[in-house]
């Protein structure tokens, strides 16, 4: 490893504890410290592309071990996940400098082959405002959904959870199917006044494909395991959610493809029936492209919405959603230099023409919105 890239593994490691984990997971807040000063413990990270060095990749690695291969290591008894107790002690880096070494091979592997797959059906909440507002402009057609980073398609479904909305006042409103498990109803909390009012819109839904690299199949025990790796140890909620998603998936059976999303998306959108509107959307996905991609991506989309009604959907970070539509950096992300929050973005294509509503901010796992809608003219970057 050069002196590089042991800098730039290391700033990694300490921006994900500070600005990622601090207040939600102490235990990856702990060992990303760790790794930040321990070279010898982060090296199978080297393995990954450079847009999926994070943090949160070897933690999946580390968690897919001990559900596999080293089920029973003593590094599982730190994690709720894995129905371990121990809260953050002495022996949590201790316990894990020895999985690392004793499986550093597998580690490597699994970071050299593996993406990051967090797919949190919780963010289906947040989208369904977008897709009720996509609902409201295409005035009475179907929508044929089309997902960019699928993993398993849980937010292929968003339309068979309940979502509930959860003001700071205390109002709450549940939309979607009624009479669903706890388990699959999703729940937010709003902040600030606006209220996601297409939220409540009747969601009709023709048809629904997802792209990614390496689809999972949310019948399969083994392949899913992957996604229970990458839910942080301290999130039993959350993994309970996961189960419950993955078996109403498996019960819709989507369809997924796989393939590279930039390179596969126009053929899926070719076989769009004329009587539905196409809505592209994404979730947390579109931020592992690099930049070059995206653009491409954008140009894409741009091709199709001038030749027949388009829209999408995008929950990502200013960079890698609104930013590709616009020439400038959103009101809505905030101010420069300040750690933004994903934003809720609709761009609608209607008679060759586009629009650029940001509807508001998003939690990074689906768990809060902010309701502020603002419209921008569509105006993508030239590069």
């Amino acid at each position: 490893m050069t002196v590089t890239e042991e800098f730039a593994l290391a700033e990694m490691f300490r921006r994900f504890a500070r600005h990622e984990f601090r207040g939600v997971s102490p235990r990856y807040e702990y060992l990303s410290e760790l790794l930040a000063d321990r070279s010898d413990l982060s090296g199978p990270l080297r393995a990954a592309g450079p847009g999926q060095r994070r943090a949160i990749l070897y933690f999946a690695a580390v968690q897919y071990l001990l559900r596999t291969t080293a089920a029973g290591h003593p590094l599982a008894a730190y994690l709720p996940t894995l129905g371990g107790g121990r809260g953050v002690d002495d022996g949590l880096g201790v316990a894990f400098a020895d999985l690392v070494g004793a499986y550093r091979d597998e580690l490597t592997g699994l970071c050299g082959s593996r993406t990051t797959q967090t797919n949190e059906a919780r963010r289906g909440a947040v989208l369904r405002a977008g897709f009720g507002r996509a609902t409201g402009y295409a005035e009475g057609r179907p929508l044929h959904l089309v997902e960019l980073g699928t993993s398993a398609g849980l937010l292929l479904i968003s339309d068979r959870y309940a979502c509930r909305y959860v003001g700071p006042d205390g109002r709450t409103e549940t939309y979607g199917p009624t009479g669903v498990p706890e388990a699959l109803t999703m729940t937010v909390g709003l902040h600030g006044p606006g209220w996601p009012e297409p939220a409540a819109a009747e969601l009709t839904i023709a048809d629904r494909v997802g792209i990614d690299l390496a689809p999972i199949d949310a019948a399969d025990p083994q392949a899913t395991d992957w996604l229970r790796a990458c839910v942080w140890p301290e999130q039993t909620e959350r993994l309970a959610r996961l189960e419950a998603a993955l078996a109403e998936v498996a019960l819709v059976r989507p369809r997924l493809v796989a393939g590279d999303i930039v390179a596969t998306l126009p053929t899926l959108l070719e076989q769009v029936p004329d009587d539905t509107v196409p809505v592209v959307f994404a979730s947390m996905a579109l931020t592992y492209l690099d930049r070059a991609d995206r653009l491409r991506l954008a140009a894409i989309l741009a091709e199709v919405g001038a030749r027949r009604d388009l829209t999408v959907v995008l929950n990502e970070a200013s960079a890698a959603g609104a930013e590709l539509f616009l020439d400038r950096r959103p009101a809505a992300a905030g101010p420069p230099g300040v750690l933004a929050a994903a934003l809720l973005t609709v761009v609608a294509w209607r008679d060759g023409r586009a629009g650029v509503e940001v509807l508001g901010r998003t939690g990074g796992h689906g768990d809060w919105l902010e309701w502020h809608p603002m419209t921008y003219a569509y105006a993508p970057p030239s590069a």
